[in-house]
């Protein structure tokens, strides 16, 4: 590349030691300090788990390391994307003058920039030292890890052409990427697409029936707010299309046009009553446009000018309600369970709709949805004519990792359907999505099918059959939000939303209202939230993707490698309830045993049996041993979140009671275990974990009092419940290539939580404020 000068500002050291992974785990490692020592014994080489393609270190090319191993692989290709693009830019009308030359270059003024940039930007490197070090092992709190090598590349690479993904003009190249990773998403959630063409000389593919449609928001907030926004819009459509059909002259041909219902009648939709119209099939209402102009060969754009007039995107909800309705007066409902993400009300309150109406549904002690309280609610709905525009069904809450039950969600529509109310159905599996990869086949060809046991190896044996089986229900949910940049392991922002019916996104469309059943859209830009939005991230997402199929050999390895960690580390925590520590932990998922209400003798046991069979074995002892691996696949929450909280003994080993203390015990080990801005202590925090809280008014009394039985309080009943939060998104948090890292972990907070309880003991719990 003559006349470009690239200059490294940092050094890295080449490891010449091959970076091998050892698929064993624990190696009867140290797992609560002295009490659990084991002698560290290595897996003999043949016992190593050998998984198909590329071999066993594959996953290990895939990030950059914790120790940054893998740096001159990915310094050599930043450099090729720099070359690139130097390239790129020297080839366009080659005639044209710069304003750049060597004499410009060697001139004082130029150098003094170049050498005040280079000063200013190793300032700018030194503080990103103290950002918080998520590729670390220590690193078990949020959810972020480490990137994707191919996902920090593809966002490098195109983060040097700037393009903006608004409009396609802005950007050629990386719409024609966000289509393709919109497929991707669809295809990996089991929706149906159209293929997108790889070229301007493919032929457009037409596809018959229903196909999905995806693209990348910012995060899973927007994603979740424009899915609220489509099932609002959705709602009130037939209301304006039979106002249109009354009122406007270009549709005076169409006043016979008629719809079915969901009993399976048509009927014409301009004679429906306000009632009728809210709960019109859903596909149904998605084709009017469609069905109008074939059968009164109408334009469609003609149609959609017309509908437009009416529509609650354009008058909002007061004319419609003033003008379009005489009967139904209630203001719409959605529902989610207590365990939402706050996006929901959020996205309620922006929209008009109010986050008093985003209801919430109560959870059990597995912070699931009540189904029996969501049909309670639903019932209300029905008998007072109260609209409802979707039920969301979480598919990992953020703080629990909880999997709502999706199947008896749909179930329960089905049934109320039969009743005559109709509602979409919504899955924020923004964290939770990527999962589902566990089960997808390596065979691309049908986006339905699942993987064998042969063909997903150790990816899918995690899983619990609970959850298997909303996976594999998943894509009969109308929309869906999954994040590229949670478990997809891209750079942010890369939210995502999928929908299973394409039409869907003319709903959330600022421009001509053309419907593209089957046909390629030429922009992404004009649908949903955003306006402006980084190319760069359709890029990541696409060349990862590229790297890291979506299915049980590529990002599915990922997922099952951390479902086991969480495991593990879940198995590790529960056991210090059988060492003779001035503490005892509480999970929110409390082990089978006392789940089910089985003897103190009986709960003994199995924390020994959980302790002798699981915690100092490998992942290969665990899967060669059915009962241990029964039992394993049903320990801890639903993915790979593990919450949780501490209490103390007292003097007379009797468990403290006093739940302000409790609190104030786990508010002292999150401060000790997270980063704090602003705050020179990065080296200083031994491991980073989260916090939250649960209050009986959020999350309901079942689980309030059912966990406040298990902690020992017996004050303060509606005193929040603080907890911890670890997220294992490490899938070589148990592969190091000295073994497992969990027994270090365990160390670490054993002897901290130790000393902390000591000291607030020390101080009565009356800690000396800090200046």
């Amino acid at each position: 590349m003559q006349g470009v000068k690239l200059e490294i500002l940092f050094e890295y050291s080449s490891i010449s030691k091959p970076f091998i992974m050892k698929t064993s785990t624990i190696h009867h490692s140290a797992i609560f300090a002295k009490n659990l020592l084991h002698a560290h014994n290595e897996l003999p080489q043949s016992e190593k788990i050998q998984l198909k393609g590329s071999g066993a270190e594959a996953l290990e090319a895939l990030f950059l390391g914790s120790r940054g191993t893998n740096a001159s692989t990915m310094l050599e290709m930043l450099q090729l994307a720099l070359k690139f693009h130097v390239e790129f830019r020297r080839d366009y009308f080659p005639q044209d003058p710069d304003y750049l030359n060597e004499a410009i270059q060697n001139s004082p003024s130029f150098q003094n920039t170049v050498s005040m940039m280079k000063e200013e930007y190793i300032k700018l490197l030194q503080q990103l030292q103290e950002s918080g070090t998520f590729f670390s092992m220590r690193s078990i709190g949020h959810m972020l890890w480490d990137t994707t090598t191919p996902g920090i590349l593809g966002y490098f690479a195109a983060l040097l052409y700037n393009q903006n993904n608004v409009a396609a003009e802005a950007s050629p190249v990386t719409t024609l990427l966000e289509m393709h990773v919109g497929n991707e998403l669809c295809k990996l959630l089991g929706y149906e697409v159209t293929p997108i063409p790889t070229s301007s000389n493919d032929p457009v593919v037409t596809t018959k029936g229903i196909t999905g449609w995806g693209h990348i928001t910012c995060d899973g907030s927007v994603a979740n707010l424009e899915g609220l926004w489509m099932a609002r819009n959705l709602k009130f459509y037939p209301i304006s299309v039979r106002a249109a059909l009354q009122n406007e002259a270009a549709l005076s041909c169409a006043k016979g046009f008629e719809v079915k219902l969901l009993s399976g009648e048509s009927k014409p939709l301009i004679t429906l009553d306000d009632w009728s119209l809210l709960n019109l099939p859903i596909d149904e209402i998605l084709d009017i446009p469609n069905q109008i102009s074939a059968q009164f060969d109408l334009d469609i754009t003609v149609i959609g000018n017309a509908i437009a007039n009416y529509t609650v995107q354009n008058l909002g909800y007061y004319e419609i309600f003033q003008n379009s309705m005489t009967e139904v007066k209630n203001v719409p409902v959605s529902f989610c369970s207590a365990a939402r993400h706050y996006s929901w009300p959020k996205g309620a309150a922006i929209l008009g709709i109010g986050s008093s109406n985003m209801r919430s549904i109560q959870v059990d002690e597995k912070v699931h949805m009540d189904i029996n309280h969501l049909r309670s609610e639903l019932e209300f709905c029905l008998e007072n004519k109260i609209p409802v525009l979707n039920v969301v069904a979480i598919i990992g809450t953020t703080e629990e990792s909880a999997v709502d039950p999706l199947v008896d969600i749909l179930a329960v529509r089905d049934e109320f359907r039969r009743k005559g109310l109709e509602f979409a159905v919504h899955a924020d599996a923004a964290w939770g999505g990527y999962f589902k990869t566990m089960l997808n086949s390596p065979d691309e060809s049908d986006p339905r099918l699942f993987a064998s046991i042969e063909e997903s190896e150790i990816a899918t044996l995690p899983m619990s059959e609970y959850v298997k089986l909303q996976y594999q229900n998943i894509q009969l949910a109308d929309s869906i939000t999954i994040d590229p940049h949670k478990s997809g392991y891209v750079p942010y922002p890369a939210g995502g939303l999928c929908y299973r019916n394409s039409a869907m996104r003319n709903l959330v469309s600022f421009t001509a209202p053309v419907v593209y059943h089957g046909g390629v859209d030429p922009t992404v830009g004009v649908y949903g939230v955003e306006g402006s939005k980084p190319g760069a991230a359709a890029a990541a997402v696409y060349f990862s993707h590229k790297v890291i199929r979506p299915n049980s050999t590529g990002y599915g390895r990922l997922s099952g490698a951390c479902f086991f960690n969480a495991k593990r580390l879940y198995a590790a925590l529960v056991c210090m309830n059988i060492e003779n520590l001035p503490f005892f932990v509480v999970p929110l998922i409390p082990i089978p045993a006392i789940e089910q209400g089985k003897s103190e003798a009986e709960v003994q046991a199995q924390y020994e049996f959980i302790r002798d069979r699981i915690v100092i074995k490998t992942n290969e002892e665990i899967m060669a041993d059915p009962e241990a691996f029964a039992l394993f696949k049903e320990l801890g929450g639903d993915q790979t979140i593990v919450t949780y909280l501490f209490n103390f003994y007292n003097a007379d080993r009797s468990k403290n009671s006093d739940m302000a203390k409790v609190n104030q015990f786990n508010d002292a080990i999150y401060k000790m275990f997270s980063f704090k801005p602003y705050e020179d202590n990065t080296e200083d925090t031994e491991i980073v974990v989260t916090s939250s809280a649960f209050t009986r008014d959020g999350y309901g009394d079942v689980l309030v009092d059912s966990l406040r039985a298990r902690i020992g309080v017996n004050n303060l009943p509606d005193s929040s419940i603080n907890f911890i939060i670890s997220t294992i998104m490490n899938p070589w948090l148990t592969n190091t290539v000295e073994g497992s890292f969990i027994p270090q972990l365990m160390e670490i907070m054993i002897k901290n939580i130790s000393n902390c309880l000591s000291k607030l003991q020390s101080e009565n719990f009356n800690p000396t404020p800090e200046n």
